[in-house]
């Protein structure tokens, strides 16, 4: 299954796909408003943009099977959390329940260790992402806080849970 998934740098050639793909409520829900929806083919092709210079490269499409299937990237934090960075990934719903992120999670851990100079990976999850905690617990994350009603998403007050992943000695 590993070697039918494959991190890869965007593309425009990504762009329909990408935005077919993103372009669904049920992905929107469980990411930051700030991800749009609808998410346009012009909402594409300026998030492509924007990424295409990242050096090193943080951003990643998911290929599974040859086929553009989500994003995962890693943004570096400021100041005093330079040594950290945050996990943030979503699939096309087609793709989902294949184990394909908890693998391109995988992937992008041993590419942090070997190419950034990170010690901390964290990533956090609204309460009823039961998919996304799988995902990261699966590749040893540990669980290390809940802010009560921290989000607040379609109207309404949520948990977020926190997770972290010490790398520097993985």
């Amino acid at each position: 299954m590993e070697n039918r998934i494959i991190l890869r740098k965007l593309s425009v050639n990504d762009a329909a796909t990408l935005s077919r793909l993103a372009d669904n409520k049920n992905i929107w829900d469980n990411m930051r408003d700030i991800f749009p929806h609808p998410y346009t083919l012009k909402d594409a092709f300026q998030f492509i943009d924007m990424v295409s210079s990242e050096d090193p490269q943080l951003t990643f499409a998911i290929e599974y099977d040859s086929h553009f299937a989500g994003m995962i990237s890693l943004i570096k934090q400021p100041d005093v959390y330079r040594k950290s960075a945050e996990l943030g990934f979503w699939i096309g719903e087609e793709y989902w329940g294949k184990k394909i992120v908890s693998i391109a999670t995988k992937k992008l851990i041993d590419y942090a260790v070997n190419n950034l100079d990170l010690n901390r990976i964290f990533a956090r999850v609204f309460e009823y992402n039961t998919a996304s905690m799988k995902v990261l617990k699966n590749n040893g994350f540990i669980e290390e806080g809940i802010s009560i009603d921290a989000v607040y998403k379609n109207n309404q007050f949520y948990d977020l849970h926190h997770f972290y992943l010490l790398i520097r000695n993985v």
